[in-house]
């Protein structure tokens, strides 16, 4: 029986942690590398049973049969998934949505899950306290534990490893899961084939997802526009107002500020220091998360909002009614907008995660790489081939050092124009 040691996991795996999680030898450990974590096997524990290569969203992508098991008679849409509604909205908190990364929604609701018993502990991601360069997932029990995990973490992390820890757990505590789309896919993987995972965890929040960084664009921002990566007390990638920006703190107490602008579109919203699984996910919107949530890019509201506004794709019946409860509550304010919104407040990525993914597989197996299995047909097109010949060689060149040493010194302003040359050509206007 093959497990997850016989794949090519630098083109598979998502660093998601769900086969760490359904092992019942331990013998899978999720472990950083340059990228991102990667499992690593104890061949004198494993037993070869297959389990973990039957919960791994990486090799398999099933986004739309999981997604009518779970919710057989909600609406579809091509570019999202099933949905029951759509909403703009944002917490009620000012420091809460000041703090956070677009809106403070998913910040709210978990603690409104906790604060009215509905769940015992949320399983969140929020920056290591004794190495700020690495994310952690912890089991949040408290308000403080929540709030420290606000804003968005542009650094690897493998949070469905942390399910192992519930799943010895005795008693029937409930649980809430934050993750990004390929998260969500290995937590409901392991919900199809575990009972306990079905109990314990009763609601995923799901967060927009264009691709990771991986650890080695974290420590090229420190490098290039701060004093490097040692003696760093904390790191923030959003927040402090809306769309908001990089902000480093040392030891010493000095802080460097950056500016979302001048760090994501130049050296990551072209793809550089991305991992490969990354360029064939079609998941933009965690489309398997009970709700999902992200910025809402629209002009009428980025031209005037500064604190922070979700989009929100409503999924399951329990979702819905939490979030009308916490309106009614005064935890959020909540505003239903059609599906076109929500289509159009994510159009740009949504392009290359749908209309131009055929092109990227195509070119992966023309070089024989490895690529997922789908269960939704892609179309491959002329814009989606000049797309992937820019980016891959983005995401390859990044990972080199001599490649980390040219972008270190290419003038931001050429970095920016290059940018949206690559907009230009993958973005619809």
């Amino acid at each position: 029986m093959k497990t997850i040691k016989d794949l090519d996991l630098r083109y598979i795996c998502t660093g998601c942690g769900a086969c760490s999680a359904i092992c019942t030898q331990d013998a899978i450990s999720m472990v950083p590398s340059d990228e991102h974590f990667y499992p690593e096997l104890n061949d004198d524990y494993c037993i070869r049973c297959g389990r973990c290569l039957a919960v791994c969203p990486g090799q398999t992508s099933d986004i739309k049969a999981i997604g009518d098991w779970l919710w057989p008679k909600s609406k579809y849409d091509a570019k999202i998934g099933k949905y029951l509604s759509t909403h703009v909205g944002y917490s009620l908190d000012e420091t809460i949505r000041y703090e956070s990364a677009s809106g403070g929604m998913a910040t709210s609701f978990i603690l409104y899950l906790l604060n009215e018993r509905i769940i015992d502990g949320a399983i969140i991601t929020r920056m290591n306290s004794t190495d700020p360069l690495l994310a952690e997932t912890i089991i949040a029990r408290t308000s403080e534990e929540v709030l420290q995990a606000q804003g968005s973490k542009y650094s690897p992390t493998s949070p469905v490893e942390a399910l192992k820890h519930i799943k010895s757990i005795k008693t029937e505590e409930k649980y809430a899961f934050v993750g990004l789309p390929c998260h969500i896919h290995g937590v409901r993987n392991l919900q199809k084939k575990e009972e306990w995972a079905r109990k314990r965890i009763i609601i995923t929040i799901g967060l927009f997802c264009s691709h990771t960084v991986s650890f080695l664009g974290n420590k090229f921002l420190l490098n290039k526009f701060a004093d490097g990566t040692q003696n760093v007390s904390n790191i923030t990638y959003r927040g402090r107002g809306w769309p908001g920006g990089l902000c480093v703190t040392y030891n010493d107490g000095k802080s460097v500020n950056v500016p979302l602008k001048d760090y994501w579109a130049p050296y990551f919203g072209s793809y550089f220091f991305t991992p490969y699984r990354c360029l064939v996910c079609p998941d933009l919107s965690s489309e398997l998360a009970d709700i999902s949530l992200g910025d809402a890019w629209l002009g009428e509201i980025t031209e005037q909002d500064k604190l922070g506004t979700s989009m929100i794709i409503v999924r399951s019946l329990i979702a819905s009614k939490l979030l009308s409860d916490m309106e009614t509550k005064g935890y959020i304010a909540l505003t239903e907008v059609s599906i076109n919104k929500a289509i159009e407040s994510q159009k740009g990525i949504l392009a290359r995660k749908k209309d131009y993914l055929g092109s990227r597989i195509r070119l992966f197996e023309l070089f024989k790489k490895s690529v997922p299995v789908y269960d939704q047909k892609f179309t491959s097109t002329i814009v989606g081939y000049i797309g992937a010949i820019l980016i891959y060689p983005n995401a390859y060149v990044s990972k080199t050092v001599w490649g980390q040493r040219f972008l270190y010194y290419i003038p931001l302003t050429v970095l920016k124009a290059y940018s949206v040359f690559i907009k230009l050509i993958m973005y619809p206007r």
